[in-house]
């Protein structure tokens, strides 16, 4: 410090700054003087602190939402502190602070929060997956007389099932897979209706029944029906059943919508008895299983043998020889007629009967029938008649006509046909002369249709 500085007078005795009348030098730096500490309050003693009030027991009841409860139970020190009560070491008693009430709207918005939460839980959990969907677009089919087959869409939305239940009349009769979405129900009986519905099964999870498809088991018709052995008068049919469906109870023949016949399910043939010759048939054959009928079988012609010839037949007749000197005709001449043949047809055998007549151009006709016989595919009989004359005595002439087809044959029937007719006369004796045996051949031919 400088020798001319100035130093400041102490304090008079008894005081702790300069005096109240000392003026500061603005020239010289101020010392940084803590401001002072107002010291501590006196303390009353044990004797005058006040007695603490006694406590009263809260009543129990409910506390408003967000508050914490004040209890009741004195501190734990208050067990082992100094008599009086208040903290150890003797000190005064400490108040606990007020408790401040929390705000209620962050719990009311935590408790929404959960709730939402576990409405969520519960509506998308995988053990609340909605049911799975029904099955769409069932299909019910018949392919043979005792199945079906039933097909369907798989199922959409809800869970996705493992297996499909089929009902059949609203009772089960089948499951599969998830990954089939068909079923083939067996053991049905012909010509029965059905109903089917299918089910999306899901673990204990079903679906609602789908829409139920209508389907009635197949009848299946005959098939293979034909014509054999047929004669004049009678025919054979024959059949299989169908491979579609079982034996049937019986089969029932039909013929121009008229039951002509009905024979037991295990036979597959029936022979037609007393036709007429030279016609055509219709049969059909119908399975029957119970009450239930397939339909007809396709239709089959049957046309039994007709008879070489049938009714008017034209007829040519050419003279090819004659007894000789003084007969009455001559070789080569010819004429035409008209013969009616009638058939006489039996099962193994059609006869027939030709009513003739030879009627030579300026002769008297003469008539004679002869019934003939088929042998060898030819037909051939003898008659007797009286058609020639020796002097005035008439002979009984005997008359052999042979007859066969000549060109194509159609169910037994010529169309075109030829033969040889025989007339002979014995001797014959007339007083005193006497007429020597004699003979007459012909051609005969005709066409017929």
């Amino acid at each position: 410090m400088p020798e001319d500085a100035a130093v400041p007078p102490l304090p008079p005795t008894g005081q702790d700054g300069p005096p109240a009348s000392a003026t500061p030098d603005p020239t010289r730096a101020q010392p940084n003087v803590p401001p002072p500490v107002p010291l501590p309050a006196e303390q009353p003693t044990r004797a005058e602190q006040p007695s603490p009030a006694p406590r009263v027991p809260q009543q129990a009841g409910p506390m408003p939402f967000g508050e914490y409860p004040t209890s009741s139970t004195p501190p734990p020190w208050a067990a082992w502190g100094p008599p009086g009560g208040g903290p150890p070491g003797g000190g005064p008693p400490v108040q606990a602070p007020p408790r401040r009430k929390r705000p209620v709207w962050p719990l009311a918005l935590t408790g929404a929060l959960v709730f939402c939460l576990v409405a969520g839980l519960l509506l998308w959990a995988p053990w609340n997956t909605p049911p799975p969907g029904a099955p769409a677009a069932v299909v019910a089919t018949s392919r043979t007389a005792t199945s079906a087959a039933v097909s369907w869409a798989a199922s959409q939305g809800g869970a996705t099932p493992d297996h499909y239940l089929v009902l059949r009349d609203g009772a089960q009769v089948g499951s599969v897979a998830a990954s089939q979405t068909s079923f083939t129900d067996n053991g049905l009986a012909p010509g029965t209706t059905h109903q089917y519905t299918i089910i999306a099964a899901a673990g204990g999870q079903r679906s609602s029944d789908s829409v139920a498809a209508k389907v009635t088991t197949i009848t299946p018709s005959p098939i293979g029906l034909a014509g054999a052995k047929a004669t004049w008068t009678t025919a054979t049919l024959r059949w299989s059943p169908s491979p579609l469906g079982p034996v049937p109870s019986a089969y029932e023949i039909t013929s121009a919508g008229s039951t002509v016949a009905t024979v037991p399910g295990t036979t597959n043939s029936y022979d037609l008895k007393d036709l007429a010759p030279g016609h055509s048939y219709q049969y059909q054959v119908t399975a029957n299983w119970g009450s239930s009928a397939s339909a007809p079988s396709a239709t089959v012609t049957v046309s039994t043998l007709a008879p070489p010839l049938n009714g008017e037949v034209p007829v040519n007749l050419n003279t090819i020889s004659t007894p000789g000197g003084g007969a009455s005709l001559s070789v080569g001449d010819h004429w035409s007629d008209t013969w009616q043949f009638a058939p006489h047809c039996a099962v193994a055998s059609c006869t027939m009967t030709a009513d003739a007549d030879l009627a030579a151009p300026g002769f008297t006709i003469r008539e004679f029938t002869v019934g003939l016989h088929g042998s060898g595919g030819k037909y051939s009989g003898t008659t007797k008649a009286q058609i020639s004359k020796c002097s005035t005595v008439t002979d009984t002439n005997t008359i052999t006509l042979t007859i066969t087809a000549k060109g194509a044959v159609t169910n037994g029937a010529w169309t075109a046909w030829r033969g040889t007719m025989k007339v002979s006369a014995p001797y014959t004796a007339v007083g005193d002369q006497f007429c020597p045996a004699q003979s007459w051949t012909f051609a005969v031919s005709g066409t017929h249709s």
